[in-house]
């Protein structure tokens, strides 16, 4: 019987914290958009953009020379479910 009175101590005890610092939080929501509030990120990705990207086709259907990409060309497997439980992504 103690223990359960003790625990109620602690559980009231715990909650009134818990509304105290919750009345004392003086913090807002951030409802700032997103291009506000990482402005550096856009910045830097429209720098990115403005200086032009060389973009190559690849084409999958290509496989006379296999040697050619020098494998920095990673193809969409098949059975993207097999691969998914052979590396154990969920």
């Amino acid at each position: 019987m103690p223990l359960i009175i003790l625990g109620l101590i602690v559980t009231v005890g715990i909650i009134i914290y818990a509304l105290v610092r919750y009345a004392n939080s003086d913090d807002r929501i951030d409802m700032d958009p997103v291009r506000e509030r990482f402005s550096n990120a856009f910045d830097r990705m429209k720098e990115n953009m403005n200086r032009g990207a060389n973009y190559e086709v690849v084409d999958d259907d290509d496989d006379d020379d296999p040697a050619e990409d020098s494998g920095r060309t990673m193809h969409f497997p098949d059975d993207a479910e097999v691969e998914k439980r052979k590396r154990n992504i969920h």
